[in-house]
């Protein structure tokens, strides 16, 4: 949902954005304990930092 906001802002004032998202707690059901957000934060935030880092440099290539 607030990437919707952030799409509405940027129609509205005719500018371009993209928005990367990622999944959060609970994703896929199973137990609640092996699919709690903290167990796999660090993970997520590597991942994360290594894939937008990739697409900057496609951006720029």
């Amino acid at each position: 949902m607030e990437s919707a906001a952030v799409a509405l802002v940027c129609k509205q004032q005719k500018t371009s954005f993209i928005v990367i998202r990622a999944l959060s707690d609970l994703a896929g059901g199973g137990s609640s304990v092996s699919n709690e957000a903290s167990t796999f934060a660090s993970l997520a935030a590597q991942i994360a930092v290594i894939v937008v880092l990739k697409f900057i440099s496609l951006l720029s290539s």
